[in-house]
């Protein structure tokens, strides 16, 4: 029951840096989320509160994983084609104070980060679930999407426009979905920076002609 006061103090720390931040330094609002996704886990990990298992970072089974992996990521990539045709036919009015996608050393940090939350997440739930499932049954397929349940508030308060919302929820969910079968952080991790990377670089020139 430990993990679900680290998933309390979790939200609260987001309630609260939240409104700190775009109230008095909206410009560290970033930096300040980015410590928050790293912070409580890791701590929680340090205490031995956390089970690193549960996340997603030990323990993993790469032999039956990796077979897995590749039969989801061939469907993402059919689901992403769709995903890029309809961001295309219904991108933002042109604006021409919006941001244009880019990716950085900083944007690998960030997203590193989300994924090192959303992995939390998904293993906190978990361990408060471990109790009240029956032995022959494995709580991980709730535990996956009720915690992709408690991440969609976060990504619809941080991120600015549908379009960025939509990306960040597509990469939810294909995470979730992969970290379902392989149980790895490491390669929801990949998955994630990469997912980043196409719709970023696809969403760019989009974006610049409507500029």
């Amino acid at each position: 029951m430990r993990a679900g006061l680290w998933l309390a103090l979790s939200f609260l720390l987001a309630g609260i840096s939240t409104v700190v931040t775009r109230k008095n330094a909206p410009d560290l609002e970033r930096l300040v989320r980015v410590v928050r996704w790293v912070q409580v886990p890791y701590i929680g990990l340090l205490l031995g509160d956390l089970s690193p298992r549960l996340m997603g970072l030990s323990e993993i089974d790469w032999s039956s994983g990796f077979s897995v992996g590749v039969v989801a990521l061939a469907g993402l990539l059919v689901l992403l084609f769709f995903v890029r045709v309809w961001l295309q036919m219904s991108a933002d009015a042109p604006n021409p104070n919006a941001p244009i996608g880019n990716f950085s050393s900083l944007s690998l940090i960030e997203h590193s980060a989300q994924e090192f939350h959303w992995c939390f997440l998904r293993g906190a739930v978990w361990d408060l679930l471990i109790p009240l499932a029956s032995p022959q049954q494995s709580p991980q397929y709730w535990a996956v999407w009720i915690g992709a349940a408690i991440a969609l508030p976060g990504i619809y308060i941080s991120s600015k426009s549908h379009s960025d919302r939509l990306m960040s929820t597509l990469v939810l969910v294909t995470t979730s979905s992969v970290f379902l079968f392989t149980r790895s952080f490491w390669l929801c991790c990949l998955l994630h920076l990469g997912l980043r990377v196409i719709l970023l670089w696809r969403q760019q020139p989009t974006r610049q002609r409507a500029t």
